[in-house]
């Protein structure tokens, strides 16, 4: 409750408490090959049907139930808070690195996406003939290494060898509600989904792993996502960079320009890429359930919002923002 009204404890917590706690909680969880967070989720639902059906047939009366019910799960709200959730409170990037968000300007926008359209396209007929193959070692150390070169303004924890992604068992219902990844509070653990596509592995690897190391907005996530692999040497991974921005770039586009400028903008994009891309959106949307999706993305736009992330999942969107008040296209 400090760090939810005061952003200076919030903060705090971030660079002083967070760093030690998500070491120590991803080392102890480094040993297993699996996701410590889905048996941690699933025991505690049983656990919960276990106290409340154990205390219906004690006959304890209802009022010690609900007691019981309550505080076993404010002790599960406690560990996700000490955990990794006090970083919903820490202060925004644009503070942190002392950056200015820049209001909407049409033709800073526009000019924007002629650039992006040419490095997107650039990239994409740079890749290599083995398309987005790269050594995974080798691609997880390169990203490390970007990340503990980041000034320490920036306010994200150290990187650690231990940390790596871990095997999903419920993989097909994080492909029904379109989650391609995510990070357990609970083990500070990185989890990717099983089901992504080559060309979207490396984008979603680095979004994950900056929210490891203390990014709380997925705007933010997105923007670190971007700024490590079009920084990188590698042919794949400035690709990669690009082409994961690409479904906030159209977006933000066809909400903003008239309907013939959105569409002369999207024909400035290599047909190969759109192709890809429009690939991409089929595949995940014959594994996507309508009414799971949607209740999920209900669920988690109210948590965004009660976690005072105010535009719930539009912040996906924002990273758009980010990119331009930054100036780090073509850097």
């Amino acid at each position: 409750m400090a760090a939810r009204f005061s952003v200076r404890i919030g903060e705090w917590y971030s660079i002083v408490i967070y760093p030690v706690v998500s070491g120590f909680l991803s080392y102890a969880a480094s040993w297993i090959p699996f996701s410590l967070e889905e048996i941690v989720v699933a025991g505690a639902v049983l656990l919960l049907v276990f106290i409340i059906v154990n205390g219906i047939r004690k006959k304890i009366g209802f009022v010690k139930v609900l007691f019981q019910a309550c505080e076993f799960l404010l002790w599960i709200y406690v560990w996700f808070y000490i955990g990794w959730g006090c970083n919903y409170y820490r202060e925004s990037i644009y503070t942190r690195l002392g950056v200015e968000r820049q209001a909407y300007d049409e033709s800073v926008f526009k000019d924007f996406i002629t650039d992006y359209a040419d490095s997107l396209n650039s990239t994409y007929e740079a890749l290599p003939n083995d398309l987005f193959y790269v050594g995974y070692d080798c691609f997880e150390d390169h990203v490390k290494d970007a990340f503990a070169a980041l000034p320490p303004s920036a306010g994200l924890s150290v990187p650690r060898q231990w940390q790596h992604p871990k095997r999903l068992l419920f993989n097909g219902l994080y492909s029904s509600v379109g989650v391609m990844g995510f990070v357990g509070p609970f083990f500070c653990e990185t989890q990717l989904n099983n089901d992504l596509m080559p060309a979207q592995f490396h984008f979603v690897y680095v979004h994950e792993y900056s929210h490891l190391l203390g990014v709380s907005s997925e705007d933010e996530a997105n923007f670190w996502a971007y700024t490590i692999c079009t920084r990188s040497d590698e042919p794949v991974l400035r690709y990669a960079g690009y082409y994961g921005l690409l479904p906030y770039v159209l977006a933000n586009a066809f909400r903003v320009l008239p309907e013939e400028d959105y569409r002369q903008f999207v024909s400035t994009i290599n047909p190969a890429v759109i192709k890809m891309y429009n690939a991409q959106r089929e595949y995940w949307n014959s594994r996507y359930s309508k009414t799971l999706g949607r209740l999920q993305s209900v669920v988690y736009d109210a948590f965004l919002k009660g976690n005072k992330v105010t535009s719930g999942t539009a912040s996906y969107l924002e990273v758009i923002d980010m990119v331009i008040s930054f100036g780090v296209l073509s850097k």
